[in-house]
């Protein structure tokens, strides 16, 4: 187990300078272009910081303690889901708690919170899991309760990678494959119901509709545009231009910055990152005794792997457009801030873990 949790150290260490890097250079572009400060390396480095000290302090706390008190836990996710309707909306959307400058979504803290009372869930009820109502009606009904309270943000893209994520911990946790199958077709069919019946908003609809009708949306086609312009190398930090005119270029489609900057090795390293650093997580919990803990670090392993499969697939055309940010190297705090503590909680059920074994062990040799 030591072997790959280097191995995801390691793949953390890469994926932080390059996003690093990626700001760095959008800063200097931005002030050659627009002669503007946007001080996006500022802000990314101050939320690395911020997202490793609450890796630090998740990792001490012990993991029982949140298998104690997960219905708090639970409760809690939900304040922070029903917080964000009492600030002004922002581009016409609750999606975001504002204390003095500092903004975060409290939506990508509500999923970590959700896949871990469904993993201790599936901990508790373990040997009912295979039943469809103790191993999906239960824990999916629990699920939509964030689900819902994310939908009417408005934020569909989240609303339905929540219920994803939810869906796949059951899976972990023990339900029939055919459930799963059965849960992404339920979440399918609430997409196409929503669209058919008004209940989408408007760029909801827009965004499908350049999807569904083989146009590439705006922001995809110059996204691709800077990676078609840089070759297999890039044109190296502060040289492009062209990512300055990519929306969201800090965020969504941080990787028209990596393209063209580092060309398509650049983009090929961090895939090649991320797919270590997914797989070294799937071995890790395929050790670990604790079952809540085994189907939490599975869930993130996969939260990771979603989120960089979906941003790849609109970056490349293939998916809609979302606001699915690239997990470490996005400027985007709320969502470092929140994975980074999911491994802090990782690190918490595996350290203590050791010590137990070692203090068993020491007692079995006084003996």
């Amino acid at each position: 187990m030591r072997r790959e949790l280097k191995v995801v150290i390691v793949a953390y260490l890469v994926l932080f300078v390059i996003g690093a890097l990626a700001m760095y250079s959008l800063d200097i572009a931005r002030e050659q272009v627009f002669n503007d400060s946007s001080n996006f390396f500022t802000k990314h480095v101050v939320m690395l910081g911020l997202s490793l000290f609450m890796m630090l302090l998740a990792k001490n706390i012990p993991f029982s303690f949140y298998e104690k008190h997960d219905k708090l836990l639970f409760g809690i996710g939900i304040v922070l889901l029903l917080v964000v309707f009492a600030f002004p909306p922002i581009n016409g959307a609750h999606r975001w708690i504002r204390i003095g400058s500092f903004t975060f979504q409290s939506s990508e803290f509500a999923k970590l919170i959700l896949i871990l009372y469904l993993s201790i869930y599936a901990k508790k009820n373990k040997a009912r899991m295979n039943e469809f109502v103790r191993g999906v009606v239960i824990p999916i009904s629990i699920a939509g309760i964030y689900v819902a309270l994310i939908f009417f943000e408005p934020n569909l893209s989240t609303a339905l990678f929540t219920f994803l994520i939810a869906a796949v911990t059951i899976y972990y946790g023990g339900a029939k494959l055919r459930y799963f199958i059965m849960l992404a077709l339920i979440g399918i069919g609430f997409v196409i119901v929503g669209s058919l019946t008004g209940v989408l908003h408007a760029y909801q609809l827009g965004r499908l509709r350049y999807f569904f009708g083989g146009e590439v949306a705006p922001q995809v086609d110059i996204a691709l545009r800077t990676l078609r312009s840089s070759g297999a190398t890039g044109m190296g930090i502060g040289n492009g231009w062209l990512k300055v005119y990519v929306p969201e270029a800090e965020s969504d489609f941080v990787l028209a910055v990596i393209g063209e900057d580092f060309g398509f090795f650049g983009i090929l390293i961090v895939c090649v990152s991320y797919l270590f650093l997914s797989y070294s997580l799937m071995r890790i919990g395929s050790y670990i005794e604790d079952f809540a803990l085994k189907v939490f670090t599975w869930s993130y392993a996969t939260v990771i792997l979603f989120h960089v499969t979906i941003n790849l697939g609109v970056f490349s055309g293939f998916f809609p457009v979302t606001g699915i940010p690239l997990p470490f190297i996005s400027t985007g705090g709320s969502s470092m801030i929140a994975l980074l503590t999911g491994f802090g909680i990782i690190l918490s059920g595996l350290f203590n873990t050791e010590e137990r074994e070692k203090t068993i062990s020491n007692k079995g040799e006084v003996s």
